[in-house]
């Protein structure tokens, strides 16, 4: 079959033509429909390529009344978590055609009022809101009729708003069985700030992990600093130096805190992992990077922004309504600081 001239625009049809389907057909395969095979849908996206073909993204938003546009509002969007989930949310959208508006809050309600005017004001299709850390929060700083959302790092109780965050409570019993199988048996846990819900949720993991394997909770092995920083881990790390008994292993809240305890042990002549193993929580990129790299919990971040931006494009396109907790599976980072 003849090319069609370059200078000649190239139709819907065309592609067809050269695929050897109806134009309804072509259109589904172009708009990752259902009702379509993969051999088809291969077979139009090859015709649409050899001829170049790019579907009018105006004509369509206006024939089936989206914009293909998804705004998402952060209150912290220069911090590492935003990016990674970010990532997670482009990855689930681009391959529905869709595109996201992004937006920050600074964590003002006024701002989140005017950034979600002005993403209404372009017809957004759909919002997520992303919060710097997990707590429950109630209405958007604006009503947004039936413009579906989904919170991401946050959750709500709100009728038909999927929310998704990570499983801290299951991250902590994970962190604290790997020591656990590694034969360590008098863990020390030091935890982050009391305010923050998931210090709860991960000392309760540490618990339970615990008592599942037959090991009493010693209130007195728990350590609770007042900021994550790793100057408190440092100091958590000097109390641990004069128990009367070590333990000999410590499971701390997050990777600051736990190099902040390496330290402290470094300083007191305490080889880690030889004498104490130690593992964090977050899986911050410089975790990887310490005297003995530092074995962590890891947060999904990239998996939680593609769960969000799945399930806000299933919103869109089924006008699904679901209010659920989508709590997404932690992961552990083996590396030397805990002896693997």
């Amino acid at each position: 079959m003849t090319l069609r001239n370059p200078s000649t625009k190239v139709t819907i049809l065309d592609v067809a033509r050269l695929a050897g389907v109806s134009k309804s057909t072509a259109s589904k395969a172009l708009n990752n429909q259902n009702y379509v095979s993969e051999a088809t849908r291969q077979r139009v996206l090859d015709a649409a390529q050899k001829l170049n073909f790019s579907p009018n993204k105006v004509a369509q938003s206006l024939k089936q009344k989206r914009s293909y546009a998804i705004g998402l509002i952060t209150d912290d969007l220069e911090g590492l978590f935003t990016t990674s989930m970010l990532h997670g949310v482009d990855e689930a959208i681009i391959s529905h055609n869709f595109n996201v508006i992004l937006c920050n809050s600074f964590g003002d309600a006024a701002r989140e009022k005017a950034r979600l005017e002005m993403l209404l004001a372009r017809q957004i299709d759909g919002v997520i809101l992303l919060g710097y850390k997990v707590r429950e929060r109630g209405l958007p700083a604006l009503v947004l009729g039936d413009v579906p959302v989904v919170y991401l790092y946050q959750y709500t109780v709100l009728p038909g708003v999927p929310s998704v965050i990570p499983d801290d409570f299951g991250g902590a019993i994970m962190g604290t069985q790997h020591l656990l199988e590694l034969g360590r048996r008098r863990i020390a846990f030091v935890n982050g700030p009391p305010h923050y819900e998931v210090t709860h949720l991960r000392r309760e993991g540490y618990r339970h992990a615990l008592e599942t394997a037959g090991k009493p909770y010693d209130p007195n092995l728990v350590f609770t600093s007042r900021k994550w920083h790793q100057n408190f881990g440092y100091d958590a790390g000097k109390q641990l130096r004069e128990l009367a008994e070590l333990p000999d292993a410590v499971f701390c809240a997050s990777d600051s805190l736990a190099i902040g305890v390496m330290d402290a042990l470094h300083e007191s002549g305490h080889r880690v992992p030889d004498d104490i193993a130690v593992v964090g929580f977050d899986n911050r990129p410089y975790s990887a990077h310490q005297r003995r790299p530092l074995t962590t919990v890891a947060l999904p971040l990239k998996a939680m922004g593609v769960l969000a931006g799945e399930l806000l494009i299933d919103a869109i396109m089924n006008e699904t309504h679901e209010s659920v907790v989508h709590r997404v599976p932690c992961y552990l980072v083996r590396r030397e600081s805990s002896g693997t």
